[in-house]
């Protein structure tokens, strides 16, 4: 009888002790209701977002959702005031909670902005989040749904069931691409790309599987540091001399440099005034005579003031400025293609794009550009990404998400409709770019918000996106950068990055996959390019790298790289 009382209790404390370790293993999560701006009163929107993501998120045994009445109560506190990430973090202490999600949906007219976010209470960050611009109220619920698969996929490390996305296509697990990495006989890679049968970077090219570290480490080339902001970085032969100088841009200055050896001679530097505000640099031969120009965007006194320089064989002079244009060289089969756009009124680029030509000992408006209008110069390119050879616009939207367009004039709000449009190709679901190089739109002297996520006047100048044939496959890949932030792009208006990656992405047919990227990288990308910086025939991955920005002293340093892939 001992013996059977014995077993009963140790068999009672093992499941006691296994509750134990599987409630530890819970995550408390408190949802709050989102906050509305709308002239409309749809308040049954937030009702419907707040039950959802509770319904959604209690649906493992591993995640406890606190109660409506709880969350409630401890909102009344507040006074109903917006929240602020601090007040987040108080209340998601006061609930005992491990997670808060939290947000806003913002209506204006028929379009919907949506933000939502998980906040961690113990680490003060918010890993995951939701970002999207609706085209309507109907959109809001399958994002929603996305959402809280994001945070169920964070919390536990799976991708719950009973989360099925309606307007998303379902993970793709890595799998080998087709025999020669060829789309099927008599498809199209445009028409693939509709079906949205690819989520970006979801498939790994296992042909790259062995270059986890494409970058070589023992060809690796840091400048020393300069207690300077980099805002932007081109390389070319400036000074015609047959070797390749580097131009770096700050907020007021233009800085020639030559490598040597392990160092970096200073050859020129043009110095602007304290109202000045470099954004962009690009080195090209536009006007044909043999000599790049380096052409920098620049706002003097918030009005576009760019301008070019030249060498002129004794010094680098200025042959053009006051250009109100914002510039951006971007590489074509023909040659470099220099591309401008007029500052709109109500956001900085709503203008129509337009090709600009060096005519008549001036650079002037060419013919306009097919882009839709409303994208931006900067994060913007035109090639080819499939083996048919037909050309098409890839960007950076707003929110750093690549969007893949065909030509066209259109304007973006005809294009980006209810149920798609034959001119957005693709888009995808992961953000890459990223970049804390801002312009301010308000007039000098209008009054300042000291919440940086007010600040409407704020516009960021996104990072280039490259085209290369790396692995010699006669296909175009994608090199583009994604910097990362602590914050999760908590706010559109603010932005700030600590480390980046590097990826390369090639479209197969269906989708663009991930033929590699690098390891996190310390440090914030302004630039890029795939040049050659050492001048021994073989381009390299060349950064302009910000070690601290918002810093009384900020730091910056050229990285360069040998690219070992496996071909």
């Amino acid at each position: 009888m001992k013996k059977v009382i014995t077993f009963f209790l140790c068999a009672a404390m093992a499941l006691s002790i296994a509750g134990t370790a599987r409630a530890a293993d819970v995550k408390t999560i408190a949802v709050l209701p989102f906050s509305v701006h709308s002239a409309e009163a749809i308040d049954y929107v937030r009702n419907g977002v707040w039950d959802m993501l509770m319904s959604r998120l209690s649906s493992s045994d591993q995640t406890a959702v606190i109660s409506k009445n709880a969350v409630v109560e401890s909102l009344g506190k507040t006074g109903g005031k917006e929240l602020s990430a601090d007040e987040v973090s108080r209340i998601g202490k006061a609930l005992k909670a491990d997670y808060v999600v939290w947000g806003s949906i913002t209506k204006i007219g028929s379009s919907v902005s949506l933000d939502g976010r998980l906040f961690d209470v113990a680490a003060g960050t918010s890993p995951v989040g939701v970002f999207e611009q609706c085209r309507g109220l109907d959109e809001i619920i399958p994002k929603m749904d996305v959402f809280a698969k994001k945070i169920q996929y964070h919390l536990l490390g799976t991708i719950p069931t009973t989360v099925i996305p309606t307007a998303e296509p379902a993970p793709v697990t890595a799998q080998p691409r087709p025999e020669g990495r060829q789309p099927a006989p008599g498809s199209s890679a445009v028409e693939a790309l509709r079906t949205r049968q690819g989520t970006l970077t979801a498939v790994i090219n296992p042909d790259f599987i062995n270059a986890a570290r494409p970058l070589d480490r023992k060809d690796f080339w840091m400048t020393q540091r300069y207690p300077i902001e980099f805002k932007g970085m081109d390389i070319g032969d400036v000074n015609n001399d047959g070797k390749n100088e580097i131009v770096i841009i700050d907020g007021t200055s233009v800085i020639i440099y030559q490598r040597e050896g392990t160092t970096l001679k200073q050859l020129h530097k043009r110095s602007g005034g304290s109202s000045d505000n470099n954004i962009a640099v690009d080195v090209a031969d536009i006007n044909s005579n043999g000599v790049p120009e380096i052409i920098v965007t620049a706002f003097v006194n918030n009005a576009l003031q760019s301008f070019v320089l030249e060498f002129d064989g004794k010094e680098y002079a200025t042959i053009a400025e006051g250009l109100e244009w914002f510039l951006r060289v971007i590489p074509t089969a023909e040659g470099p293609l220099l591309i401008g756009q007029a500052r709109g009124l109500d956001s900085a680029f709503e203008n129509p794009i337009y090709e600009i030509r060096w005519r008549d000992g001036k650079y002037v408006e060419g013919p306009r550009m097919p882009i839709p209008q409303g994208l931006s110069v900067y994060g913007l390119t035109i090639d080819t990404v499939d083996p048919t050879g037909k050309d098409v616009i890839i960007a950076l939207d707003e929110y750093d998400h690549i969007r893949i367009y065909e030509k066209t004039e259109k304007p973006l709000s005809k294009i980006e409709i209810f149920g798609g449009s034959d001119e957005l190709v693709w888009k995808s679901d992961e953000v890459f770019g990223g970049s804390s190089n801002a312009i301010d739109l308000r007039t000098p002297g209008a009054s300042s918000s000291s919440n940086w996520a007010d600040e409407k006047g704020k516009t960021y100048i996104n990072v280039r996106i490259l085209t290369y044939d790396i692995n010699g496959d006669g296909r175009k890949e994608i090199i583009i950068v994604k910097n990362l932030s602590s914050s999760g792009r908590l706010f559109k208006n603010v932005k700030s990055f600590s480390k980046s990656e590097i990826y390369d992405l090639e479209f197969d047919g269906l989708g663009f996959v991930q033929n590699w990227k690098t390891r996190p990288i310390q440090g914030y990308v302004s630039d890029y390019h795939f040049k050659d910086v050492d001048n021994d025939g073989k381009n390299e991955i060349v950064l302009a790298l910000v070690l601290g920005t918002g810093m009384t002293r900020p730091r910056s340093v050229v990285v360069a790289y040998d690219l070992k892939v496996q071909q």
